[in-house]
């Protein structure tokens, strides 16, 4: 009976002119998601492959300057333009871009990687200091949103999936064949999931078909680099996402409204659930651990500028300049440079030391924030929907979270590295040259990252199994003809 309702469904579903319409454009706007996000993750990797190729350029040309001095063919510069001067290296002459290559599934959501950068600027300084450039778009692009594959996924497949069953069963009534129909050996529940079976066959297939397929022939290498299971996730994801949506439009048929209700009250929960609950649940996190203003954060880093360097200049004042006269040019030069290196240092060490609580008190109210909306994310399907797509394309939060904190250490390795060639007063060789450390960025294990994907699968297919499991149960209390 079920196959005999599909297949009358199939047969009226396909004089429907919105349907030659709908679909087409749908797969459309599928591909260009794709290919969108396809071209994105290529702008990124462009970036990242320019950042690498400039520092390592850089660092070996620091070596060559280096070993032409101690192999004798050139003469060692004044101090000031020594290469092998280590303050000097650490702070102006040299640094590293640490850079976060995009994930081989980057195209499936360009989530965080438009605010955030990809490659970070690391010197001495602090990096909360560095003036680090990103991959920002357009402002306007920011404030409408980007279109990608997520986007299409998240915003505008539920509103196909809206458009083709808010009247599934309220149509039949409103032409008059409910009665006829159900005068049949079938129940209305059976008659329901027949329809909802085909339409639904044809638009989730469709999604489920178009977007791992597309993603994974824009982006071959996902075969090669281990990336097959985020494909199939995704599948797994927009199966059961468009189940809540088809189990939410059942729910609403089975109360008998007119088809007229029905639209709008499932448009009312679409613009509930998607626009509205992820909304509020950032403005709730905002509100409640909000983040120091700006203006305390600048107005923290030149108090405590003033402040070590009041201290530092009456340090200075109890040095002696006679000892100097009785030096020569070159030796005065250089005890002059490292005096101003040292002092240098440990002035902004202490001012650092000075602003730090401040920016500990950022970093804790952000990661409050970030906890909150994490768990009120269960608010709303298209939130966790929202949270796994950027998971799978290791374009999520906390996969920039984890690239910062690797930015951290690598910047205190850094430090460590050369301050203990400035404390020994003395030239870096070329072997110490090539030992600086380089920063390599380690993405986060697979296992760690399915282990989130599942929890949003199984919250997602929580949510989705009540939804439809209580359209069905509705369906059963259901009175032909009854509004």
């Amino acid at each position: 009976m079920l196959r005999r309702i599909m297949m009358n469904e199939w047969r009226i579903l396909s004089r429907e002119r919105i349907l030659h319409l709908a679909l087409p454009i749908y797969c459309v706007m599928l591909v260009f998601g794709v290919m969108d996000g396809t071209a994105w993750r290529s702008f990124l990797e462009s970036n990242v492959a320019a950042a690498q190729r400039l520092v390592d350029d850089q660092f070996a040309s620091v070596r060559k300057q280096v070993d032409r001095i101690e192999t004798g063919q050139v003469r060692p510069p004044n101090v000031l333009e020594d290469p092998r001067m280590p303050a000097a290296m650490a702070r102006t002459k040299n640094y590293e871009y640490a850079t976060k290559p995009p994930g081989v599934t980057a195209a499936i959501a360009i989530g965080q990687s438009d605010l955030l950068a990809s490659y970070v600027k690391v010197q001495w300084r602090p990096m909360f200091r560095q003036s680090n450039a990103g991959e920002i778009q357009n402002p306007e692009t920011l404030a409408t949103g980007v279109f990608d594959l997520s986007f299409v996924l998240i915003y505008l497949y539920p509103l196909l999936i809206i458009a083709l069953s808010f009247n599934v069963l309220s149509a039949e009534r409103e032409s008059g064949t409910e009665v006829l129909l159900l005068s049949q050996p079938v129940t209305v529940s059976t008659f329901v999931l027949g329809k909802v079976a085909l339409r639904g066959s044809i638009v989730i297939g469709l999604a489920v078909i178009v977007s791992t397929f597309g993603v994974l022939f824009a982006n071959p290498e996902i075969l090669s680099h281990d990336g097959l299971w985020r494909v199939g996730a995704l599948g797994v994801l927009l199966i059961l996402y468009g189940a809540f949506w088809f189990g939410l439009s059942v729910l609403i048929n089975a109360l008998g409204w007119k088809s007229a209700t029905n639209a709008l009250a499932m448009m009312s929960v679409w613009i509930a659930l998607v626009l509205v609950a992820p909304t509020a649940s950032n403005l709730i996190a905002t509100e409640l651990y909000p983040l120091p203003s700006r203006v305390d954060l600048v107005e923290a880093l030149r108090r405590s500028d003033k402040e070590a360097q009041r201290e530092g200049e009456a340090g200075q004042a109890h040095g002696s300049a006679s000892n100097l006269l009785r030096m020569g040019q070159e030796a005065s030069l250089d005890v002059l440079a490292h005096n101003f290196y040292m002092q240098v240092m440990q002035v902004e060490q202490q001012s650092e030391a000075e602003a730090a609580p401040v920016f500990r008190r950022f970093n804790a109210q952000k990661q409050r924030q970030q906890g909150l909306a994490e768990r009120l994310k269960y608010l709303s399907p298209a939130a966790i929907m929202q949270v796994a797509l950027t998971e799978l394309a290791d374009t999520s939060v906390r996969s920039f979270t984890s690239f910062s904190a690797q930015v951290e250490l690598y910047h205190s390795e850094w430090r460590r590295y050369f301050l203990a060639l400035v404390e020994a007063n003395r030239p870096m060789t070329s072997e110490e040259v090539a030992q600086i450390p380089r920063f390599r960025y380690q993405p986060e294990a697979d296992s760690v990252v399915a282990q989130r994907v599942v929890a949003n699968i199984l919250a997602l297919s929580g949510i989705a199994l009540i939804v439809v499991a209580a359209g069905f149960w509705r369906l059963r209390r259901y009175l032909p003809g009854a509004r």
